[in-house]
């Protein structure tokens, strides 16, 4: 049997701990919890150990605690255990629960169980068989359309990017999609890249082209006479002076010099001999004329510099422009061009330089400017790069239509093998969905041929239909539902009176469940495993049932599993919650008394145990947790009392106490049931709400309407965000202080009922201001 459970890490809402040591299941067990308090997943994590396949690792404590470790996917350390839960039900009922009728209700009995179990597993199959073939035909008609997209995309760029250099050839009824999709199947290898694809498309881009002038070699730099710049800049007239001081220049300079200091005197300063005319006009002519000869010389040179920059300005001008060329040859012919023409501003500069100095000694021939150095202009500028640029780019010009369709193949290669592997996979993808389809389509139609065999070997009798009638007439009365054998003698139906019963209720089709739920377990007895060693786990058997069926439900479930080895019944339902605790109350209080009195094998393992289950705040996460059922259920008869003295005692509690998150459904849960009872003529409890906000002057409780309509309210979830604790309190108070409001003395009758201590903050005196704050907006939060 099973003593307690825990989990060896989180698992949904479930967590290390979540059970404690202290708190054991019993033979019979009832477990209370509302939605969102993490029943369904205890269900679930034991339906999973019924099944052979656990969910998760966990440890299981049987009565004696013994603990097994259940790593996941492993079976049950019970060798029998049936678990009832909403899940099985969907397993084992879904076709029929799911249908508008019951006439497909279940086959029961022993002689019939393996045929249906055969039947329910090929229906299964063949189902998945179908859904298979629904599948393989989607992914095929995707995969075929896939495919057909990338063909059309194809067809489009070569008729939008190569139409245009080839009207009549690119064209959609040349290259239609069966052409396309053949290309796109045969390409293989590597194809040209986007950015020779784009190239391509720049050079068909290109308006004509004409040949262009071989680029010819620099003219010469090197002027004649440049080799005696630096003498002739260094020469004086004087150094020409008359042949008698020609041999000897100390003579000259001197004599040179002296003029300037003769040239108002008649006697010499040196000598004293007089200087006459004649000796002045001697010296005069002398030196006149070297000076005119080295001016002539230099202006001689001059002309040569002036022409060599002439000639370098017009060969630099006649270079063909970069933009005259083919694209792939204009960056590589623009960089040679940019070097040559930095030459050339390099040597036109030198001989700038040359020809200033030129001019200087022109103007003075007596001057001795500093000379520049001609050397570089005797290097040759190299034209090597430009000149095969031009030679390539008429070599293309002469090849146009060649070198045209060299780039539309490189285009069209681009287009098609971009594309191929795109194409090849989606093709790929429709020949396994059409292979899947085939082999599922004639799966289905074997399993069809065994399914009809299996369901004609089937038999039924009339005694498990009236045993089956009987057991919903314990629930719902005579007659409600009852269960016939159908004519074929195949199976069973449903009737409501005379009528096939469609359209089942909720209930009905819980109170259908159970009883297949319960039949199975009397089918499936096998020796050596008896109902004393087998556990049976039933989670909410009183969904949507009313008060009758409830009562009917409760009864049969006491006679049905009292001889089952032990018995876990999960609930929310207040009411049948009430009927177990007054129909063990004695088996209970005896255990009870054993415990007290140190009985240690009722308190390992007691014979009837009553635990609550809810969720709790832990840090950042919400989780279940496990604990004796509080006496504040076992004071209350009604639900109504039972959330008023719940609410009341949350209000008064702090606001970090571990189940105050449980508190707001419950004061919703309150306000729906008091204004039900105080607005009757309203339609909804969201009409009955506001016409009691409405009655207090200035509706100082608009803020309790927004609570109970924004918050959320229901079936809950057992994994929520972190909510804010102090808000959560504040709004708990505000509605009680409301329904106190409204009908005081209703309040202080409730307050009476469920004994709330008159030390309550509620029950005393008011503040001066007459009530609590009022939260604000930012106070409120999802709950």
């Amino acid at each position: 049997m099973l003593r307690r459970i825990d989990v060896k890490g989180p698992w949904r809402s479930l967590d290390k701990g979540f059970w404690p040591e202290a708190t054991p299941l019993g033979a019979q067990s009832i477990i209370y919890g509302h939605n969102g308090s993490g029943k369904s997943t205890f269900s679930q994590l034991l339906l999973s150990l019924a099944e052979d396949a656990a969910v998760t690792e966990m440890v299981w404590e049987d009565e004696d605690k013994t603990r097994v470790t259940v790593n996941t996917g492993d079976s049950s350390p019970s060798p029998s255990m049936a678990v009832f839960t909403r899940k099985w039900v969907e397993d084992n009922l879904k076709d029929f629960l799911d249908g508008d009728s019951a006439s497909a209700i279940v086959t029961l009995g022993s002689e019939a169980i393996h045929a249906k179990e055969v039947e329910a597993q090929l229906v299964d199959e063949i189902a998945e068989l179908v859904d298979a073939e629904a599948d393989s035909e989607k992914q095929l008609k995707a995969a075929d359309k896939r495919a057909d997209k990338v063909a059309a995309d194809v067809q489009s760029q070569i008729v939008s990017q190569l139409r245009p250099f080839d009207y009549e050839h690119y064209t959609k009824n040349r290259f239609s999609l069966p052409r396309v999709k053949e290309e796109l199947r045969k390409y293989g290898g590597d194809f040209p890249s986007a950015n020779e694809h784009a190239s391509a498309l720049v050079k068909l881009a290109e308006s004509s082209l004409t040949s262009l002038p071989i680029v010819t070699a620099a003219p010469s730099t090197a002027v004649s006479g440049l080799e005696e710049l630096r003498a002739l800049l260094g020469e004086s007239p004087t150094r020409l002076a008359i042949a008698a001081l020609e041999e000897n220049p100390t003579a000259q300079a001197w004599v040179e010099k002296g003029l300037a200091l003769h040239e108002s005197r008649d006697d010499c300063l040196f000598c004293g001999h007089h200087v006459d005319d004649s000796r002045r006009k001697q010296l005069a002519e002398h030196f006149d004329a070297s000076w005119l000869k080295l001016r002539a010389r230099a202006n001689d040179l001059i002309k040569d510099v002036r022409s060599a920059i002439s000639s370098l300005e017009n060969w630099e001008s006649r270079l063909p422009s970069s933009s005259d060329l083919t694209s792939d040859l204009q960056l590589p012919y623009a960089d040679a061009v940019g070097q040559i023409q930095a030459a050339v501003k390099a040597r036109i500069s030198q001989l700038h330089e040359i020809e200033a100095a030129l001019e200087l000694k022109s103007s003075d021939p007596s001057t001795q400017p500093t000379c520049p150095d001609p050397s570089p202009l005797t290097e040759v500028i190299s034209v090597t790069v430009a000149s095969q640029a031009i030679i390539e780019h008429n070599d293309q010009v002469a090849r146009r239509e060649e070198v045209m369709a060299n780039y539309r193949d490189v285009a069209f290669r681009h287009i098609v093998g971009s594309q191929h592997d795109d194409f090849a996979a989606a093709e790929e993808k429709a020949r396994e969905a059409a292979l899947r389809q085939t082999t599922s389509k004639d799966k289905a139609r074997l399993a069809e041929r065994k399914l009809e065999q299996v369901r004609a070997a089937q038999f039924t009798t009339k005694d498990m239909a009236d045993t089956l009638s009987r057991d919903l007439a314990r629930v719902y009365g005579k007659s409600h539902l009852t269960v016939v054998v159908t004519d074929d003698g195949k199976s069973y139906a449903c009737r409501r009176g005379d009528d096939p019963a469609t359209h089942l209720s909720e209930g009905e089709r819980t109170t259908l469940s159970l009883l297949y739920f319960l039949r199975r377990l009397e089918d499936e007895q096998k020796p050596g495993n008896e109902r004393a060693q087998r556990i049976v786990v039933i989670d909410d058997p009183s969904s949507s049932l009313d008060r009758e069926a409830l009562f009917a439900t409760h009864q049969w479930l006491l006679d049905t599993l009292e001889d089952f080895g032990q018995f876990i019944i999960l609930t929310h339902d207040f009411g049948l919650l009430r009927l177990f605790i007054k129909s063990k109350g004695s088996k209970w209080g005896s255990s009870n008394k054993a415990i007290r009195t140190g009985d240690a094998d009722e308190s390992r393992f007691p014979k009837v145990a009553f635990l609550e289950m809810y969720s709790a705040q832990d840090g950042d996460r919400r989780g279940t947790r496990i604990a004796n059922l509080p006496p504040l259920l076992l004071s209350t008869t009604s639900e109504y009392a039972y959330l008023f003295a719940m609410v009341m005692a949350g209000v008064g509690d702090s606001p970090d106490h571990d189940r105050l998150f449980l508190l707001p459904n419950a004061a919703r849960r309150v306000l729906e049931i008091f204004a039900s009872y105080k607005a009757p003529h309203r339609t909804d409890f969201s009409e009955q709400l506001r016409s009691l906000v409405e009655t207090k002057e200035g509706e100082p409780f608009r803020d309790v309407y927004d609570f109970c309509n924004r918050h959320s309210h229901g079936e809950g979830s057992e994994s929520v965000d972190v909510l804010d604790a102090r808000s959560v309190h504040a709004q708990l108070r505000r509605a009680m202080e409301f329904l106190k409001a409204v009908d005081e003395e209703h309040f202080q009758r409730m307050c009476q009922a469920a004994k709330i201590n008159k030390q309550h903050s509620l029950l005393r005196a008011p503040r001066s201001n007459g009530s609590s704050p009022r939260p604000t907006a930012d106070s409120s939060t999802n709950t």
